[in-house]
């Protein structure tokens, strides 16, 4: 009997080993839609053509047919799948207006754990791995749930920016004759009296070059980036934030007011361009491009592909220097730059409820298997070199036909006799012409990115520029991985909708003027959002933060 027992106990235990080691095997083609939101990629409109997609399509006997909405209408169209339970096999969560938690409690989605245990072994070894306990808290709900596959995580877990607040340094060059003095006595603007001193050079410098259409600054339609730069230099932010263990909201604090006084006083000035508040169909990362890219724009949010001599049209004699920006100090009301209110550009490594992919409940098994082999695959040290830098020889670079009209047939990257890494010099992201890496590599796919070779190639201009971004940190960021349940997500959605709407129609008329911005008015708007749901929202949020940290 007790022999009986033992091989029935090492019978389950093989069975369980088998079972944790599963493997798809591939025999069968599988078609796995998706939906993802689009991106500018140059060279094709369907991510299918990916070169990346392609390479993994033939890697393990699939299809990953990709359904994109025009740009525009993301929003529209993802509501929209939802709303008709026309739902693609995967897709990406961007644009979701619930939390996974509620799209799981509503029947939209999966629960990956058990398939994560079963066909994700590099994954799950890579979220064991104490070094990347974030990452593993921020997808693991208490009760074992896992309902997103991360995107671009990356690792080391070191960070280049990008975009963030840039300007115009030829300007200021060009109006002190070379002698740039900012007030602070530093090389580079840091404080409110700096940016006032800039501000002005740049109005009078696009006036004396008979500008009838101009920009000192641009502010995002809605007049604040939710990203919280400008305004974490007032020590606030543009959502919600830590201070000491204390959940605030930025909108509603002191330093908001101090921040929107200001922007008020420049409104005034004319250093804010006077019709920022019509454009509500820019987006706050290429707002107004008549200006910024004709040489019209003083401040604005810039991309790194902006920074240094990349603006400049020398045949229409039109020549930028753009240099990376920090958010201005409020020195006056006390700010030195140690509250670092938030920065989501930086954000976690990874946040199941922002980016990220999941599973509808249309998917079948076999599609879903298949999806998770091949993400696992990109959490491979070898995946994530394709994911970040596209195809090599030894993966398919010579076969693909948009490598060989893009003249990188021999790979996007090799390695030398040396064994160092190397860029193809028409990729070459420091050099003269780049091809577009969005477009060639695999970015927008699950699994890690190995960013150290991309850091290595950015041009002194690059690190500077992410030096000052960066320069605040993310000590007061409110942790993306605390983790809200069903029924506290769906309290949040509903009062965010409602505060923010409000908020975002106040903000810009504080400023341009059409409404009166004082102590009492203030306080009434502060009053009002409390009423709308920030209050709840503000204490919801402090009781999931003390059971984050609690964890």
């Amino acid at each position: 009997m007790k022999k009986l027992m033992a091989c029935l106990l090492t019978l389950a235990l093989l069975m369980s080993f088998g079972a944790v080691f599963a493997e798809d095997d591939l025999s069968e083609h599988v078609t796995v839609t998706m939906w993802l939101y689009p991106d500018d990629y140059e060279y094709y409109s369907d991510y299918s053509d990916n070169p990346m997609v392609q390479y993994l399509n033939d890697k393990f006997n699939m299809t990953m047919k990709f359904q994109m909405p025009p740009m525009g209408s993301e929003q529209d169209q993802f509501n929209l799948m939802l709303g008709t339970k026309q739902y693609t096999d995967i897709f990406e969560i961007t644009y979701s207006q619930d939390s996974t938690a509620v799209l799981y409690q509503n029947g939209v989605i999966r629960d990956l754990a058990p398939f994560v245990e079963e066909y994700m072994p590099n994954f799950r070894a890579f979220l064991e791995d104490p070094a990347n306990a974030d990452v593993y808290n921020a997808l693991y709900d208490p009760e074992g749930h896992l309902f997103t596959i991360p995107a671009a995580v990356r690792v080391p877990d070191e960070t280049i920016l990008w975009g963030g607040m840039v300007y115009r340094r030829d300007i200021v060059e060009t109006m002190t004759g070379g002698y740039v003095f900012f007030p602070s006595g530093e090389e580079e603007p840091t404080t409110v009296e700096d940016w006032e001193y800039m501000l002005e050079l740049m109005k009078a410098y696009f006036e004396a070059a008979g500008f009838t259409d101009y920009a000192p600054l641009i502010l995002p339609s809605n007049g604040y980036f939710t990203t919280s730069e400008l305004v974490n230099g007032f020590g606030a932010a543009g959502d919600f934030y830590v201070v000491d263990d204390e959940v605030k909201y930025g909108p509603t604090t002191e330093e908001f007011y101090n921040y929107l006084c200001k922007m008020h006083e420049w409104f005034e000035a004319g250093y804010i361009y006077k019709d920022f508040a019509s454009r509500t169909g820019d987006l706050f990362y290429l707002p107004n491009t008549a200006l910024t890219y004709g040489g019209a724009a003083g401040i604005w949010f810039g991309l790194s592909s902006q920074l240094g001599d990349l603006m400049s049209i020398p045949e229409y004699y039109l020549f930028m220097d753009v240099h990376g920006l920090s958010s201005p100090l409020d020195v006056d009301n006390g700010q030195d730059g140690s509250m670092s209110g938030t920065m989501a550009l930086i954000g976690d490594r990874a946040n199941s409820e922002q980016s990220g992919w999941v599973a509808s409940t249309k998917c079948s098994d076999e599609a879903l298997i298949r999806f998770l082999t091949m993400a696992d695959y990109l959490f491979t040290e070898e995946g994530g070199m394709l994911t970040q830098y596209g195809l090599d020889t030894a993966h398919g670079a010579a076969e693909n036909k948009m490598y060989a009209e893009l003249g990188i047939s021999e790979g996007s990257f090799s390695y030398d006799a040396d064994g160092e890494f190397q860029w193809h010099p028409l990729v070459d992201i420091g050099g003269e012409n780049p091809l577009k890496m969005i477009a060639i590599n695999g970015q927008r796919l699950p699994g890690i990115v190995m960013v150290k070779y991309a850091n290595e190639s950015n041009t002194q201009t690059t690190l500077d520029a992410n030096n000052r971004w960066t320069l605040y940190g993310t000590a007061n960021n409110y942790p993306s991985s605390a983790y809200f349940s069903a029924e506290e997500s769906e309290i949040l959605t509903k009062n965010s909708t409602a505060y923010t709407d409000y908020l975002n129609t106040m903000a810009p008329k504080f400023i341009n003027g059409t409404e009166e911005l004082t102590e009492e008015s203030f306080a009434a708007f502060v009053q009002h959002m409390n009423e709308l749901g920030v209050e709840e929202a503000t204490q919801l949020r402090q009781e999931v933060y003390d059971r984050y940290v609690g964890r």
